[in-house]
């Protein structure tokens, strides 16, 4: 039975460990932290199981429903039937988006003429680029930022602003004008033109831990892996362009045929190379934070689980009913103040965009901060991935960071280590 060290247990690292066991590989998974699931997990807080932060999935996620398929786990998922979704504006109006479930590819089309949120000149400005989106080929928008290309398309600052920028920031975490427009072709096609069900959003009806990251383990130890947390890797013992050994905090690790590191580039970048240089070419990327706020009131009125907020502090209301989640992404600006400014902003917020919350009151209220949460999806970031190179026989390198042709996305982490698996089991 051929044996694989997987260095991370993160999404990408539990993608690699958990197709790799269930093909007959001998998996070991060793993590740096005590808990599993990198930046998708969930804690306990006053009795209730609370994200890191929340996450949107859709239908177009297929290696990912892959994934949740093999832990066993898409039960724990709601799925819309079509694409649905709120907003709201500043004036407490609301605007509802909704998908008819039939007549694809012409029913997103259909739903957007009837949006609201917009004049009717403007649905046509949305449609005529969706569309042209569909048949374009992404590499005449490369090396261009986002906003430059839908300026170019005469998309108007209103649209771009309310419409563009919200998907954007929500995709890709990443502001307009460094945004990769050949990225966001690129996912544009999948999420409203790979198959009629893409672009309806998935919800876990569980905390993350329970929908992504225990099952994995389960299985994992049911296939007779083994897995050691608060275990750190420290060294590689290079030899004839393979790794022969890896050193970690607790012990000398040499038992394996191939090595599958899951670490983010600056968590490879701080491993010792114990006989030279490192010779990996990895990419030097730049970050964009995310700020989640869970708050728990003394009664909560809303009835959707979930809305988005119009040129608001916060992307996203997630509503969990014992308590709502706020989201912003890319956020300079809240990552950066104290947090009782940020929940000072969170109920004037509230307020502003719900007028049922006048009276009503902030029990409880936890507000994370993850200052490196995506690497910022631009031209340079492509490059860089694409040129990625690994120069070790026996190693590969998972992550949403590597060559995926996608964001940072749990899609992009699940994919990247789904791929590594089938590479290793041609070898």
């Amino acid at each position: 039975m051929r044996k694989v060290l997987i260095i991370g247990g993160g999404l990408s690292g539990l993608s690699s460990a958990t197709f790799l066991s269930n093909s007959g590989y001998q998996v070991e998974l060793i993590e740096a932290s005590p808990k599993l699931g990198g930046k998708t997990y969930s804690f306990n807080y006053n009795g209730s199981k609370v994200d890191n932060g929340q996450h949107i999935l859709m239908e177009c996620y297929s290696n990912t429903l892959e994934y949740v398929d093999l832990i066993g786990s898409r039960k724990l998922f709601d799925f819309q039937e079509s694409l649905s979704l709120t907003s709201v504006d500043a004036d407490g109006k609301a605007y509802k988006l909704k998908v008819p479930k039939h007549f694809y590819p012409l029913n997103h089309l259909i739903g957007f003429l009837k949006y609201k949120l917009f004049t009717l000149k403007e649905r046509v400005e949305i449609i005529r680029l969706l569309l042209k989106i569909k048949y374009m080929d992404e590499k005449e928008a490369k090396s261009k930022t986002l906003y430059e290309f839908l300026v170019e398309q005469k998309q108007s600052e209103r649209t771009i602003s309310l419409f563009w920028d919200n998907v954007v920031i929500s995709a890709m975490n990443t502001k307009l004008k460094s945004a990769s427009a050949e990225m966001f072709i690129r996912i544009v096609r999948i999420i409203f033109f790979e198959n009629k069900r893409s672009a309806n959003i998935i919800i876990p009806n569980v905390d993350l831990s329970s929908a992504f990251v225990n099952p994995a383990q389960n299985l994992i130890n049911r296939n007779g892996g083994k897995i050691s947390t608060s275990e750190k890797a420290i060294g590689f013992i290079v030899e004839q362009e393979k790794i022969i050994s890896v050193e970690t905090n607790k012990r000398t690790i040499s038992d394996y045929d191939f090595i599958i590191s899951a670490l983010p580039e600056y968590g490879i970048r701080k491993i010792a190379f114990k006989n030279g240089v490192s010779r990996l070419k990895l990419p030097a990327l730049e970050y964009s934070p995310i700020v989640s706020v869970h708050v728990w009131l003394n009664e909560n009125p809303l009835k959707e689980k979930m809305y988005n907020l119009i040129e608001g502090e916060f992307d996203w209301l997630f509503n969990h009913g014992e308590y709502i989640t706020l989201i912003k992404s890319s956020a300079e600006k809240l990552v950066t103040i104290n947090n009782n400014e940020v929940i000072k902003i969170v109920f004037s917020e509230l307020k502003k965009y719900f007028a049922i919350f006048t009276n009503i009151e902030i029990k409880e209220y936890v507000v994370l901060k993850e200052k490196r949460a995506t690497f910022i999806s631009d031209s340079d970031s492509i490059e860089q991935r694409n040129s990625l190179f690994n120069p070790y026989s026996n190693m590969f390198l998972v992550g949403d960071w590597t060559k995926t042709e996608l964001p940072a996305t749990i899609e992009g982490a699940i994919k990247s280590g789904k791929d590594v698996a089938e590479k290793i089991k041609m070898l």
